[in-house]
């Protein structure tokens, strides 16, 4: 294994034709040296013509080193456990095949981990860019849909504030992985089934304070993530919800009963919350936001009990 690259930027992607060139694009423009990076892209059983778009990508740029490979099992969590074997940097971040690093993201990435040698993890923001616009409809609560994360402007130990890095924008020291173990495969999504979960499971194993301490967040490193139409409508949000749920629930389906206990009462009150929240929305005259609001808590709440 070449451990010459200071970081490995890994992208596991699914039927994304219409993003995966724009993620792809915005990586052979960083500001990091060519020679300090790779790029490795897990095509997990794509359909579509996400391939093309990538092979496409990799003859234009014979300048950047790319590792390209296919992961057959399928699942977002097999394909990140592949990108973590085939990549060979000291650190190693994941960004999704619809997200748009600023060309100074990876170099960012090094200099953080250089500034504190026993940091493990780190997190940054994920802010959505709405392709097709806002829906009416939209307001906070959906971060979970759009992939949006903003604890706020303040850098620090994340996993005391009862976050951690996620989605397209976590970054990690190689060695995490020898130490807390790999991405659960029961885990996250598998194709078009929305389970999740799987980041949240795989940083709650860092328990000790000392790990703790290791896990950090900085605001300004920065993530744009595309969200077109496909991903703002009401059966969209229905199956994410049905995913969601399930998540929960396997992720302490072998855990001791009262763990599972505090989890179900957990994701009941969270959802109800949503509904009422929902009601007055409606109440105060704002149908559309209130009406899908309701709906967003009643099939999280069916979906842990279903």
């Amino acid at each position: 294994m070449n451990n010459s690259f200071e970081i490995s930027a890994v992208i596991c992607t699914y039927n994304r034709e219409k993003y995966i060139r724009k993620a792809l694009d915005a990586l052979a423009k960083q500001t990091l040296a060519v020679a300090d990076f790779e790029i490795v892209i897990i095509n997990n059983n794509s359909t579509d013509y996400s391939a093309e778009r990538i092979e496409e990508f990799i003859l234009a740029h014979p300048e950047l080193h790319i590792v390209f490979c296919n992961e057959e099992q399928q699942g977002l969590s097999h394909a990140r456990n592949r990108g973590i074997k085939e990549s060979s940097g000291k650190l190693i971040t994941f960004l999704d095949d619809d997200a748009i690093a600023p060309p100074d993201f990876l170099e960012k990435c090094v200099m953080y981990f250089e500034q504190k040698p026993t940091m493990l993890a780190l997190g940054g923001k994920i802010i959505p860019e709405f392709v097709d616009g806002k829906p009416v409809w939209y307001t906070k609560y959906y971060w979970g849909v759009t992939g949006e994360f903003d604890p706020g402007n303040q850098p620090g130990a994340i996993l005391y504030w009862g976050k951690f890095p996620c989605g397209s924008n976590m970054t990690f020291r190689r060695d995490f992985f020898d130490t807390f173990g790999l991405f659960n495969p029961n885990l996250g999504r598998k194709g078009a089934i929305l389970l999740a979960g799987e980041e949240k499971e795989l940083f709650s194993r860092v328990k000790e304070k000392k790990d703790k301490d290791r896990v950090w967040y900085q605001p300004d490193l920065v993530v744009y993530h595309m969200v077109d139409h496909t991903k703002l409508n009401a059966d969209y949000l229905e199956k994410f919800c049905y995913g969601f749920a399930k998540g929960e629930k396997l992720e302490v389906a072998n855990a001791p009963w009262h763990v599972k206990l505090r989890r179900y009462i957990e994701y009941s009150i969270k959802p109800l919350g949503a509904m009422v929240l929902g009601v007055i929305y409606i109440l105060k005259g704002e149908k559309e936001k209130g009406s899908m609001l309701f709906r967003f808590g009643w099939w999280i709440l069916k979906g842990m009990w279903k």
